[in-house]
């Protein structure tokens, strides 16, 4: 889980204008028009269904088209070879059920299922997947006249192509803390309510909610958290509330886990004081630490371990399961205070005794030759006068623990900006403005941390793009296996072979772009493959969101215009 406070806009200095954003995301990667290949490619789908081309690991296959209604939202894929293929989408109080062959990725079938004693409260929450056949669509609810907030879990029936089971509820809670948006003129719901985690073996499901605060202010209240856990049948193995031990204003929750046996782990952030100095003014230490809280069933109250930080500053953090069953933290980290910088990965366990503490060396640095790579030379050389250089803007995107006790961490550099555009009027004199924002999903951080605490390797995949929307066409997808480390990502066409000294062009969200695969592969060599150009197809896809189904296929919807889409198979060989 990514901390919020980590987000937050940088404001720009400079008033920079919509329109010129716009033109400069045309000018970087225009559309190519659509001449007699794009026909041809057309011709292809009307006549076959589908659309096929690979790599030397990947396989991608373009399925019939399917049309949609307008502000409709995407849930997720489901499904298999044996029982069939779903994208359930949800508009309002109406689920919409697609179906497609496995083999070909035509579509079979279409159903719309009212969603009974739903309100305008109705939240599509998660899609369960644990790998056994069965799949879980959880929504929740809040019922207004009795004060319960309700969460669902219904059995999809992938043959039936409907819900075998629903308003199945999975359990009940007061009133839940979460995210206010509009849903209306004058009207209100709360999303964001509920989190998520699997199990290592993805046998177990944690769901944790917050209660709503008592107090509304933060240097009184005591957060009460609701954890419940179920099996990969939805059983609940057991569920329970809990109230922290410190107040708001002293203790952050930075991530959730559980482990095989069905125990839940609450990593935290907490301060020395509720005035939340980053910094001890007398130590120059951090001013606050880490714990780990561990809940299990039938206990009352968690069992809590420390951490001390030395003289470093920690940014992200994570808490995960390892293949031996171990409870792992992995974070980045800043010699400096309130740094929007990383100087590398901090790591520690929790031991056998309850105990934590560092694993192995504890912190990893950066080298600065490969931080140095796809600069420019006027960075290079800022970055070699610094005795102490840290990467700018990262974020952690993905922690892997491998079955061999090793531990990968991809970053990605992400960067909010904020933009004022001032209006004028007809006489020239202004007459007010707006804020508007941009997104930059840049360069990819990843490291290799082997069983034995030594840092095998890190490596530099350059990328630069640029939207006026959130995650867009932007980001990537991790895919990773025995044999390696796979990012799928949309880039501009002139970085495939570039230089070390060479900075990346641009990609625009929404003018096209190639679908690129770039590998590291176990010893750290890194190369890159086009898997197939979106223009070429008349398509656009969203990396970000590519579901899992059969371990090593991935599927999502490439759109074509507005409402009408395709579904889109990717298959590591």
């Amino acid at each position: 889980m990514l901390n919020a406070a980590a987000e937050r806009p940088v404001v720009a200095e400079a008033i920079i204008s919509y329109y010129f954003a716009a033109l400069f995301t045309s000018y970087c990667e225009k559309p190519k028009p659509f001449g007699v290949k794009q026909i041809l490619v057309a011709a292809v789908c009307l006549i076959a269904g589908t659309v096929q081309a690979q790599t030397k690991k990947f396989d991608f296959k373009l399925g019939g088209e399917y049309e949609l209604p307008r502000k409709t939202t995407d849930l997720a894929f489901v499904g298999n070879d044996q029982d069939g293929i779903l994208n359930l989408s949800i508009k309002k109080e109406e689920l919409i059920v697609v179906q497609f062959d496995p083999k070909t990725l035509a579509k079979t079938m279409e159903r719309r299922i009212d969603i009974p004693e739903a309100s305008r409260n109705l939240n599509s929450e998660f899609v369960t997947d644990f790998h056994n056949g069965k799949y879980f669509w959880l929504h929740s609810d809040w019922d207004k006249s009795n004060e319960r907030e309700i969460l669902y879990g219904d059995l999809i029936d992938l043959k039936a192509g409907k819900m075998a089971t629903t308003n199945n509820q999975l359990f009940s809670t007061a009133k839940i803390a979460g995210t206010s948006i509009a849903g209306g003129f004058y009207n209100f719901k709360t999303i964001d309510k509920f989190s998520f985690k699997y199990s290592f073996d993805e046998k177990k499901l944690l769901v944790t909610y917050r209660s709503y605060p008592e107090v509304k202010n933060d240097k009184k209240n005591l957060d009460k958290l609701g954890f419940q856990v179920f099996d990969e049948n939805m059983k609940l193995i057991w569920g329970g509330e809990f109230t922290m031990p410190y107040t708001e204003a002293v203790m952050d929750n930075a991530d959730f886990t559980v482990d095989a046996d069905g125990n839940a782990y609450l990593l935290t952030k907490v301060y020395d004081s509720d005035s939340r100095r980053e910094r001890d003014k007398e130590t120059g230490k951090p001013a606050y630490r880490y714990e780990v809280f561990k809940f299990s069933k039938g206990a009352k109250q968690p069992t809590i371990a420390k951490i001390l930080l030395d003289d470093y500053f920690i940014l992200q953090s994570t808490i995960i399961e390892n293949a031996a069953h171990d409870i792992m933290i992995a974070s980045t980290y800043s010699k400096k205070k309130k740094s929007t910088s990383t100087d590398g990965i901090f790591l520690a366990n929790l031991d056998a005794n309850g105990q934590l503490v560092k694993f192995k060396k504890g912190y990893y640095e950066f080298p600065l030759e490969e931080l140095a790579k796809f600069e420019s030379a006027r960075k290079r050389r800022r970055m070699e006068r610094k005795d102490d250089y840290e990467a700018d803007h990262l974020k952690v995107r993905n922690v892997v623990v491998e079955s061999d006790g090793s531990i990968f961490v991809a970053c990605e550099e992400f960067i909010i900006t904020e933009h004022y555009r001032s209006n004028y009027g007809a006489n020239g004199v202004m007459t007010g403005g707006s804020f508007y924002y941009t997104y930059d999903y840049n360069d990819i951080i990843a490291t290799k941390i082997d069983a034995t605490g030594n840092m095998q390797w890190v490596r530099k995949i350059p990328k630069m793009q640029h939207g006026l929307v959130r995650t867009g066409t932007m980001g990537f997808k991790l895919v990773s296996d025995a044999t390696g480390y796979y990012f799928l990502y949309l880039d501009n066409i002139r970085n495939m072979q570039l230089g070390d000294t060479e900075v990346p062009k641009t990609h625009a969200d929404g003018y096209g772009g190639q679908v690129i695969v770039s590998t590291i592969d176990n010893n750290g060599k890194h190369s890159k493959e086009l898997l197939f150009d979106t223009r070429d197809e008349d398509i656009m896809i969203f990396p970000q969101h590519f579901y899992r189904i059969d371990g090593h296929r991935y599927i999502g919807r490439a759109r074509l215009k507005k409402n009408q889409f395709q579904p889109l198979l990717i298959t590591s060989k």
